[in-house]
């Protein structure tokens, strides 16, 4: 028998069967789905995870007199999955937009063109924190009437749900690439796709599962020897590619048929693959008889069958093609869609040149010829493009005969991290304030390294094979490297783990001003013991082999103070030096021009502005002044003496001295 496909842009032939069958109003639902995205956990305290909820609803347009383009609000329902949780909110939603499905028909043929409406309903939902997540689901009715695998169909109410993971887990669910409806021919064996996109990569399982009727727990009731993986019949054939959701159906007998599609979606979380939630679609099936003379369907060639699954590191390039060929050089239609099919966006893409047109989630480019068609599928992997779970592209390819046959397949492209560079050596046990060397193995793939520390501060260039790392903070630190590409993509990190080691807990200042380098006491927290202190260019006063010592420190110097415990491995180093925020005046002048003391200057007097500054001489009269000053009074109008200032900051701090003018 010959493998066809319909895409459901085309699908929607199968409507002419319900003519004259379906009852006016209340029977028109068709099927659709409920997805999710995560938005943010900026909502109140109470319900701080914000999710964007999408239905989509397809409506059958000529059997529905009063909602012929779908009702303008449904009301959706979120449920705790947590042992005994109900219901946390129930809101209605409006109808955001709807549009008509008609398919184009094939030039010359009697084709009755359907009328479907496809309404998307639009809401943003603030939820609480539940470990076990939520179930979203709204129900409405009825089913169309005269489906062939249920009971009573036009009684049967609809119900979709989707299970989404905690908030904590941010995630958005699938989106699926094509319509929720399809044709298949009598007899035929046809491939029909359901795949999905997943824009966070995670693995993508899917299966038949069972539609549900007025509730989530609450199946349809089918015709005996009908169930979810039987839907058409014990005579009938249906298979599912988990991968894929590439399905494979022969029916016996002619009508319509309800289906569910179940997608999981899994994620490896600290090693251990997990469940996030599961998305179900129902669909309707409609066999009819295809009629017209004899018409083989096309095929792919050998070569393009050779190879469907790629693998690629960013920063490649990915090269091949498709063809399909018609025994009966039929005009061919081939369409090639994948979310890497982004338009001119962040992907860099194309199929015949082209990058892509269509939905947010996959786009695509369609290829015409007569008798053979070739999509050339060119694909540049950007940097940040590897993601664990391949790159589905989907292709099918339709002939323009009245009994119009079509093909189809999923090409998978896997990106991956370019290979990381080796293992990094280097200390891993070292004391606080130590610098160490870490060093990983040349690689003639890589331009380049980039080195990033965590707990330490890198010495000098960090794009080579090594690197000097100084430890700032104690504990469990970091050091990592990775490879740089000529194309600039990073490979994965390598992480090798340092333990700091800090030394005694010293307390005293770690800076001075001129006028207090004396006499600076140091305190190790603790029991006492018998502390040994170091001083470099600085003086013990006392205090050797006990938990406190005094220092004097030279005036402007900075010094060096160590102390360890003999009973510890890591000594506790201190650098204390001049303090910049401390005022020092200097009390002469000599304004002889030498650029030494020719004005009167008042060390870090840049920090605070707006300071005023009066001179007076020994009388007490009033010699100078200045409401801002800048060390610029070089004693002008003063002969040699000694001279009196008042010093006042904008806060009101004043300081009072004086000066010798040396002429």
């Amino acid at each position: 028998m010959p493998i066809l496909l319909f895409r459901t842009g085309f699908l929607l032939a199968f409507l002419w069967l319900w003519a004259g069958l379906i009852p006016a109003a209340a029977t028109h639902l068709v099927g659709g789905e409920l997805t999710y995205q995560y938005l943010d956990a900026s909502g109140s305290t109470a319900t701080p995870f914000r999710y964007r909820i999408t239905a989509r609803v397809y409506f059958n347009k000529e059997t529905d007199s009063r909602f012929p383009d779908g009702v303008t609000d449904i009301t959706i329902a979120v449920f705790s999955q947590a042992a005994g949780g109900g219901r946390l909110l129930q809101q209605m939603v409006p109808r955001a937009s709807f549009s008509e499905i008609t398919p184009a028909a094939v030039p010359g043929c009697p084709v009755l063109v359907p009328r479907v409406t496809l309404a998307i309903y639009n809401a943003t939902v603030s939820l609480p924190a539940v470990n076990e997540g939520y179930r979203t689901e709204f129900s409405l009715g009825n089913r169309n009437a005269g489906i062939a695998n249920l009971t009573n169909s036009g009684n049967e109410t609809m119900t979709l749900s989707v299970s989404m993971p905690p908030g904590t887990l941010p995630n958005t669910s699938p989106i699926f690439s094509d319509d929720a409806i399809a044709v298949i021919c009598l007899g035929d064996t046809v491939s029909v796709l359901n795949n999905a996109y997943d824009a966070d990569g995670d693995r993508l399982s899917y299966r038949f599962g069972t539609p549900n009727g007025a509730a989530v727990n609450l199946p349809v009731n089918y015709v005996n020897s009908y169930n979810s993986q039987q839907p058409f019949g014990p005579t009938g054939y249906a298979a599912i590619d988990a991968r894929t959701g590439l399905a494979r159906y022969v029916a016996r007998s002619q009508g319509t048929f309800l289906l569910a599609i179940d997608v999981q979606e899994f994620r490896t979380v600290n090693g251990r693959e997990i469940l996030l939630g599961t998305l179900r679609r129902d669909i309707q099936v409609v066999v009819r008889v295809c009629s017209g003379g004899p018409n083989n369907p096309p095929a792919f060639t050998a070569a393009t069958l050779a190879r469907r699954d790629f693998q690629l590191e960013e920063g490649q390039a990915l090269a091949f093609n498709i063809t399909a060929t018609d025994p009966d050089a039929q005009p061919l239609t081939m369409t090639v869609g994948s979310a890497l099919l982004d338009g001119p966006g962040r992907v860099d893409a194309t199929v015949n040149g082209l990058s892509g047109a269509g939905s947010a989630a996959v786009g695509s480019v369609q290829a015409n010829g007569t008798g053979s068609v070739t999509g050339a599928f060119r694909l540049q992997a950007g940097c940040g493009l590897a993601r664990p779970s391949p790159y589905d592209v989907i292709v099918t390819v339709t002939d323009q005969a009245c009994n119009q046959k079509s093909i189809a397949g999923v090409f998978r492209i896997t990106v991956t991290k370019p290979g990381a560079p080796a293992r990094i050596r280097g200390d891993s046990v070292l004391c606080l304030g130590r610098t160490a060397t870490y060093t990983t193995l040349a690689n003639p793939r890589y331009t380049g390294f980039r080195w990033t520390v965590q707990g330490g501060q890198v010495l000098g260039p960090a794009n080579g094979t090594s690197v000097q790392v100084q430890w700032t903070s104690a504990g469990t630190r970091t050091v990592a490297v990775r490879g740089l590409f000529a194309s600039g993509c990073p490979t994965d990190s390598v992480v090798r783990t340092v333990e700091v080691q800090p030394g005694p807990v010293v307390t005293g200042p770690l800076v001075y001003c001129r006028k207090a380098s004396t006499g600076l006491r140091y305190t190790v927290a603790g029991p006492a013991a018998a502390y040994q202190w170091t001083v470099t260019d600085g003086t013990l006063v006392e205090g050797q082999g006990t938990n406190t010592a005094v220092v004097d420190i030279p005036e402007g110097s900075t010094a060096t103070l160590l102390v360890a415990d003999p009973a510890l491995p890591c000594p506790t180093t201190l650098r204390v030096s001049l303090d910049n925020r401390c005022l020092y005046f200097y009390n002469v002048i000599t304004p002889n021009g030498d650029g030494q003391n020719d004005v009167f200057t008042i060390e870090n007097l840049e920090r605070y502005p707006n300071t005023s500054l009066t001179v007076f001489n020994r009388w007490g009269r009033r010699m100078y002044h200045s409401d801002d000053y800048h060390n610029t009074y070089g004693g002008e109008g003063l002969g040699p003496g000694i001279f009196y200032y008042l010093c006042q900051l904008a806060d009101g701090t004043r300081y009072k001295g004086w000066f010798e003018v040396v002429k």
